[in-house]
């Protein structure tokens, strides 16, 4: 199929809207199955992973392909849930065009206008569905201004129902039978042609030929958003859908893609290879199976190609396409295609690939931080390696889903958007064999000090033969707040007090005691040591002693110094419904937040705040349980700031309890 007649769509929107319910009338509907498959009865295309059947809803992006008068629709059918809105960017970088789906009953909710955003932001035309127009008891006036909230006047319907609620029996479209609402549609599409708007306002029609050329320039502008209605479980609405998009939806060969200084990338169907990495999977039998979409050149058996990360050369075996969990072989793949490739090694999501000699690397939607985290240890001892091998499998799959070995806490902790999320991957694992205990990771603390002191310490043993024997006199005093380099030290002695060979045990011993921490054993930062003194001995002197010396010395001068500790402060942006706002904000209080701004966005309010990270350990499910499951919140860290003494005084007991019971 030539790139021309290729339409790459992105099913997006909330959870609960219907999009695979709408993917599957699209594939009944093209006849590529037989019967359309429910999800309340788990035998849909796209959600066939076990855990999408158990839960009723979409956790992976799946891929999807008919056929439909003479063009090629290939489907990314994507997780409506915020928990898994990295899988939905993902899938709209695989797109050319962005199909928002609503709920016709509960409206735009968050993440829709989120993806929503998202799709504009990549540079995609963007259609929105209202699905689900059978339900009872619906508000279109309400609705309609919800979607133009979202999209703005140019949110135009094609098609509307022939009548609301469980007596719909079909739709009416704008090019047929809904003339009342042609003008407005065709106002919208002519915006984007100043010569064809100004010969419409004279004239007051635009002939047939001209509407046609109108629409697309006018979706890819952004001043016409098309809606349609459907009741995709009835397969009403759905075959105009399909037909709109095969004649006025964009091709491959019209995406706009970017590199990451943000110039043009061209997209040809004979030009050099360039793809991305936009999905891996494992498959028990298969192995590691990574998905590309290929937006210049093409791609056959035999072919190499070039990491952009790393630089890196991969060889390219047989390629195949995906219709949900079963694959078909591939001669060729070709610009537009989406197709996956078995067994390559070093390719992880959101790398980008590209011919020998070509360098390049695409620019893609930027992914939410993953600050979610659970400490986790296995089960079994001995699982270490189990352990690892799955993390590497569910985060490799996953581009929101990380773990790391946290040094300051010797903790392995996984990171994802949501409990919901995190959990979704721990089961994961534990169908694998890699079952795991977990607990709330201990927060990075910090100690300093705010004032300056002296410590000195004799380190004298004897043991029969050769003893011990050093002396360490030192000042401590506080550095600037984030100073590069945890510690300045220096040599302040005289005459020899302490020889210069032994000096660099003494740092030795301050940093070993700087990285095991003083006050509550954390790590101190921001401290100037001078070394003044001390004394040594002939025979007895050596270096070991001097690091006892030094480490003891520096802890008794950080406990005169008025030592505390610093707590990491995370930004963090909320988006809910505005009815939630008082309690939103009474539960940001209670987390001693400082509220830095707040915005409205429709029926949305947006709340920025500096928070401290230990407060918002949990609070992915107290957002949930407030909003009903519709807020959403991104976090990333800000800085360290002192923590109150209240507070202080408890991390610091824990600390003590903690090193007590370890002693016993």
């Amino acid at each position: 199929m030539p790139a021309e007649s290729t339409r790459n769509i992105a099913l997006v929107g909330h959870g609960g809207a219907g999009k695979t319910t709408l993917a599957e009338a699209i594939l009944f509907s093209c006849k590529m199955v037989t019967r359309q498959g429910r999800v309340s009865e788990g035998n849909t295309v796209s959600d066939f992973a076990d855990d999408e059947k158990e839960s009723g809803h979409s956790i992976e992006t799946s891929l999807l392909h008919a056929g439909w008068k003479d063009h090629s629709f290939q489907i990314a059918d994507t997780p409506g849930y915020p928990d898994f809105v990295g899988q939905a960017l993902r899938g709209l970088d695989a797109a050319d065009c962005a199909v928002v789906v609503v709920n016709a009953y509960d409206g735009v909710l968050l993440n829709t206008r989120r993806l929503f955003r998202a799709a504009g932001e990549a540079g995609l035309p963007r259609v929105i569905v209202v699905n689900r127009c059978d339900s009872v008891n619906l508000a279109p006036d309400r609705l309609q201004g919800m979607l133009t909230d979202l999209a703005g006047p140019g949110a135009k319907p094609v098609t509307v129902p022939d009548c609301w609620g469980p007596a719909i029996a079909g739709v009416r479209s704008v090019f047929e039978d809904a003339e009342e609402l042609k003008e407005g549609f065709v106002e919208a599409a002519v915006e984007a042609d100043d010569a064809l708007m100004e010969a419409y306002l004279e004239a007051g029609e635009v002939s047939p030929e001209d509407l046609d050329r109108a629409i697309p320039v006018a979706m890819k502008a952004g001043t016409l958003t098309p809606v349609f209605h459907t009741c995709a479980e009835k397969g009403i609405g759905v075959v105009e859908l399909l037909d709109f998009l095969a004649q006025y939806g964009p091709s491959p060969l019209d995406r706009r893609l970017e590199d990451e200084e943000g110039d043009p990338i061209p997209c040809q169907a004979d030009g050099p290879l360039v793809a991305a990495c936009l999905k891996v999977m494992f498959e028990r039998q298969a192995g590691r199976i990574v998905f590309l979409r290929i937006f210049s050149g093409s791609l056959r058996s035999g072919d190499t190609a070039v990491i952009a990360r790393t630089g890196d050369t991969v060889k390219v075996g047989h390629c195949s396409r995906f219709q949900g969990a079963h694959k078909s072989e591939l001669d060729q793949a070709a610009t537009g295609d989406l197709i996956a490739l078995p067994k390559v090694e070093g390719v992880e999501i959101g790398d980008t690939l590209h011919a020998p000699g070509h360098p390049v690397r695409i620019k893609l939607l930027p992914l939410p931080s993953p600050m979610v985290g659970l400490a986790i240890r296995p089960k079994t001892r001995g699982d270490e390696a189990k352990l690892s091998r799955e993390l590497d499998r569910v985060a490799g799959s996953d581009p929101s889903l990380v773990y790391e070995r946290v040094a300051a806490t010797n903790e392995m902790v996984i990171r994802g958007l949501s409990t919901l999320h995190l959990d979704i991957a721990l089961k994961r694992m534990a169908k694998a064999g890699a079952e795991v205990d977990t607990s709330t990771p201990k927060v990075a603390y910090l100690e300093t000090i705010t004032g300056k002191a002296e410590g000195h310490y004799r380190h004298k043993k004897q043991t029969g033969g050769a003893g011990q024997f050093g002396e360490v006199y030192l000042r401590v005093e506080p550095m600037e707040r984030g100073s590069e380099g945890a510690l300045e030290f220096n040599d302040d002695t005289h005459g020899g007090s302490i020889p210069r060979q032994f000096l660099p045990a003494v740092e030795k011993g301050v940093r070993q005691k700087m990285a095991e921490g003083v006050v509550a054993g954390y790590p101190v930062v921001d401290v100037r040591v001078s070394v003044y003194d001390g004394k040594y001995h002939d025979v007895d002197s050596k270096e070991i002693a001097f690091i006892i010396a030094g480490r003891n010395a520096f802890a008794e001068a950080v406990e005169k110094a008025r030592p505390f500790l610093l707590e990491p402060i995370a930004n963090v942006e909320i988006e809910i419904p505005s009815r939630c706002m008082g309690d939103i904000s009474s539960d940001l209080n209670s987390r001693r937040a400082r509220i830095q701004g707040m915005d409205s966005v429709g029926e949305s309010q947006i709340i920025k705040a500096q928070v401290p990270l230990t407060e918002m350990q949990t609070y992915s499910t107290q957002l949930r349980s407030i909003t009903a499951g519709e807020g959403t919140f991104t976090m990333d860290f800000s800085h360290y700031a002192v923590v109150p003494p209240n507070v202080a005084q408890q991390v610091i007991a824990r600390a003590q309890a903690g090193k007590t019971k370890e002693e016993e």
